[in-house]
């Protein structure tokens, strides 16, 4: 029961445990109907238990939904669902990040039509004014957003508009808090609807546009390098929105190409190919080049550790492969964060800014 599966999640965990044994013990007992029950127990309320032991099986919980939870009695559906929400104010971040996760996987697996108490929790979270609360809720939000966007802009029998419209005018809102998170998430989440343009965006585009510009200068790294995703997405997709804002939009993007972050800078840099992209007039560049050249050609010298230096000398007479050219829609501008897993396998081949700036 209880007890024995917390002494194997606490196995799990410890560095000197024989994984593969303590990996089989927890198979035979997800056997059991309950067992996912124990498990979404352990996380929302087994506060005598480390946050790791919690987290634990939480993922696992999050593992095991992907291929039980449609075959489970709508009985233990609903338990699950139920423990998970009030996670979402939970004291401790990794608690309230790991339900959000959970949450997330629930939505892919099944939307949010028949579970109108995810709705109406995350609103009551996003306009409690606690931290802890809108945190949680914001966690959660962010990944349905990242993951399946779609589902919030869909109409929903027995509710009288799209979820989208109950919470774009929220995130909008977040844009302007105190709270560096909340800006992030908010700001990331808003993004991830530049492609699918929802009604509500569209019609809330000047004020979008505001938050961006207000955002624009933000301490937070984070937060400069999705506003600058969200310029580098609009004038790609939508650029007749950026028209009436182009000569401020190229003064700030000349002057965050040297930003002292280079995450931002190199987001801030995707900016030029995609201007040249997307058709606007050359006229309105033309009078920023004196600027904007030596800007690029100052990002393009190597530094005397690159360790791309070597290899460029060695193969600089080949021509060059598919994957040496970075493509246009990459990754990094859609989601508000990447896996650590995906970023280091390749250190010689990273899109970096001086490739950035030569391309």
């Amino acid at each position: 029961g209880f007890k024995e599966i917390c002494g194997l999640l606490d196995q799990h965990i410890s560095p000197t445990s024989d994984k593969s044994q303590i990996w089989q013990q927890l198979q035979h007992y997800s056997q059991f109907p309950d067992f996912n029950n124990y498990l979404v127990f352990i996380l929302a309320r087994a506060e005598g238990k480390s946050v790791e032991v919690r987290q634990a099986a939480g993922l696992l919980l999050k593992n095991n939904l992907k291929t039980a939870f449609k075959s489970m009695t709508p009985e233990y559906q609903k338990y699950i669902k139920s423990e998970l929400l009030p996670c979402l104010g939970a004291a401790d971040r990794h608690i309230r990040s790991t339900a959000g996760t959970i949450i997330s996987v629930l939505v892919q697996l099944g939307g949010v039509f028949g579970w109108p108490e995810l709705l109406h929790t995350l609103v009551k979270c996003l306009d409690s004014n606690d931290l802890n609360h809108m945190e949680g809720a914001m966690d959660a939000l962010s990944k349905i957003c990242e993951d399946i966007p779609q589902v919030l802009d869909s109409d929903m029998p027995g509710l009288s508009e799209r979820p989208i419209n109950v919470f774009l005018p929220r995130l909008l809102q977040f844009f302007q808090s105190p709270h560096a998170s909340l800006r992030k998430l908010s700001l990331g989440s808003v993004n991830q609807y530049i492609m699918l343009m929802p009604t509500v965006l569209y019609m809330s585009m000047d004020k979008y546009l505001q938050g961006l510009f207000v955002l624009a200068n933000d301490p937070a790294a984070e937060v400069r390098k999705l506003v600058c995703a969200a310029f580098v997405q609009l004038i790609e997709v939508h650029p007749t929105f950026l028209e009436p804002h182009l000569k401020n939009l190229i003064e700030y993007m000349l002057q965050v190409n040297k930003d002292p972050d280079d995450e931002v800078a190199l987001e801030a840099c995707e900016f030029w190919s995609a201007y040249c992209e997307a058709q606007l007039p050359s006229e309105n560049l033309r009078e920023f080049l004196p600027r904007l050249i030596p800007v690029l050609l100052s990002n393009m010298a190597y530094a005397e550790d690159d360790e791309s230096l070597v290899d460029a000398e060695e193969d600089g007479s080949l021509p060059d492969r598919d994957q040496d050219l970075r493509p246009r829609f990459h990754s990094s501008r859609f989601h508000g964060s990447e896996s650590a897993e995906d970023g280091d396998d390749d250190i010689v081949n990273v899109w970096n800014l001086r490739k950035c700036s030569a391309a």
